[in-house]
């Protein structure tokens, strides 16, 4: 399961380098194994903060950097082709919480 969510990321164009890919890939799989993520703030970031010795303002911002990044390098067509329902088109990408929940149900299809 890791390695299936690990190559969905890398696909899409996102940076190992990025903190926030770490936290990308243990979110999805925590939610391909069914444990609750949401509200994220409070159940998943928490989580990984705890876990991580960070704060949650961290993670959250960890994420952020690491799908914007994403928005930047990746394929473009590819992204909008998987996420064009969920984005923000103030921002040009989707919200955290919209990215999570594609990318398990994306994960979960393979």
């Amino acid at each position: 399961m890791e390695k299936t969510v690990k190559e969905y990321l890398l696909s899409l164009g996102f940076l190992p380098n990025k903190c926030g890919y770490y936290y990308l890939c243990e979110l999805i799989m925590d939610g391909l194994m069914g444990i609750e993520l949401l509200p994220l703030k409070f159940s998943a970031y928490l989580r990984l903060a705890k876990k991580y010795n960070k704060s949650v303002e961290s993670i959250e911002k960890d994420i952020q950097n690491a799908i914007s990044s994403a928005w930047l390098v990746g394929d473009i067509n590819k992204l909008y082709a998987e996420f064009g329902e969920t984005i923000d088109m103030k921002k040009g990408k989707p919200s955290n919480k919209h990215f999570i929940l594609t990318a398990i149900e994306s994960c979960r299809a393979v």
